[in-house]
């Protein structure tokens, strides 16, 4: 599913990493707002397929704040904006633990999306919020949202830090 080169990659400053996790192939840049929670999910007692639909609640939440009418598809995961997909999902989970998780795109270039197939999918097209609001969307203005909202849809109180605070001194 990937439509260019690795070296076009290379070019471009895009590495390819290769991960185990549903989703097929993605893009990951700047102005994505990425969510990787790590759940353990049988203790926060949710099954994968309310998982899933909680992590894309999340993602619909933010989209509204935004006024931006986003709906699931049946068949494919994440979000869309009329038939266009606005964030995506993919998980992988081992011993009970979910990891991976969410992108939803926000100010990115959609460029890259056309060297892939996302999400292992042909023919479709990415958008952003900014695309979809037409004005120009931080990642700072859409985090607190997600935040909030990561509280609401979880049942849980969570909080940024900064990675540094989970580093010992000097060492990131």
């Amino acid at each position: 599913n990937l439509m260019v080169t690795q070296q076009s990659l290379v070019e471009a400053g895009i590495p390819l990493v290769h991960i185990e996790r549903g989703g097929d192939v993605t893009y990951h840049g700047r102005g994505q707002l990425v969510l990787y929670p790590i759940i353990h999910l049988r203790q926060a007692r949710l099954s994968v397929t309310e998982y899933v639909f909680r992590l894309e609640e999340l993602m619909l939440q933010v989209a509204l704040d935004w006024g931006v009418d986003a709906g699931r598809d049946c068949r494919n995961h994440g979000i869309w904006v009329h038939g266009r997909k606005l964030g995506s999902v993919g998980i992988a989970i081992r011993h009970g633990v979910a990891f991976h998780g969410l992108a939803l795109n926000v100010n990115i270039s959609l460029t890259p999306f056309s060297w892939i197939n996302p999400c292992g999918l042909t023919g479709i097209q990415m958008t952003s919020l900014s695309r979809e609001c037409g004005t120009e969307i931080s990642l700072a203005q859409v985090t607190p949202l997600l935040l909030c909202h990561l509280a609401e849809i979880f049942l849980r109180d969570f909080s940024a830090i900064d990675i540094q605070d989970l580093s010992p001194a000097g060492v990131a």
